[in-house]
């Protein structure tokens, strides 16, 4: 075995037989559009008003438009509310305990899989898509375990 192998192996998490990387050691805060709608749905959870789109995308460092889409998909499915108008902005629709980390993924996440009869051919396609189905399940699998409740109860101040 490598060293590189060696060094990447303790960096492995043992959680439910499965082996997952640990987030937390290597600083890796997964896609960028889930990291960003985490934070901002933790945002609105910690506000007693309305937020526009332009604050959460500045206090966030993210592009306005880009919160603006995010946050539409998330109202469409009612996770939050949006109130257009001068005086409009962003809220929850609900309580933070109520959604999980695995709710705003699945809302949010890229549907475009590549089945693997779609490739050429090398033999391994099959294998490789039971492979990744079944890491995209146990990982979905931890994330329907924490809500956004658990972030806010487990952020460092």
């Amino acid at each position: 075995m490598s060293k590189r192998s060696q060094k990447k192996k303790k960096s492995i998490l043992k959680i439910g037989g499965m082996t997952m990387q640990l987030l937390i050691q290597s600083g890796d805060l997964g896609p960028k559009w889930f990291h960003v709608a985490l934070r901002a749905i933790v945002l609105m959870a910690e506000s007693n008003e309305l937020l526009k789109s332009n604050v959460i995308a500045e206090t966030l460092g993210e592009d306005a438009t880009f919160i603006r889409k995010m946050l539409a998909k998330l109202a469409e499915q009612d996770y939050v509310q949006a109130h257009s108008g001068r005086y409009g902005g962003y809220c929850l629709n609900k309580t933070p305990a109520q959604i999980t980390m695995q709710d705003i993924y699945k809302v949010l996440g890229n549907d475009n899989e590549t089945p693997y009869w779609s490739v050429p051919s090398t033999g391994s396609e099959r294998f490789i898509s039971m492979v990744i189905a079944k890491a995209e399940k146990t990982f979905q699998s931890v994330l329907a375990d924490y809500t956004i409740q658990d972030i806010l109860e487990n952020r460092s101040q």
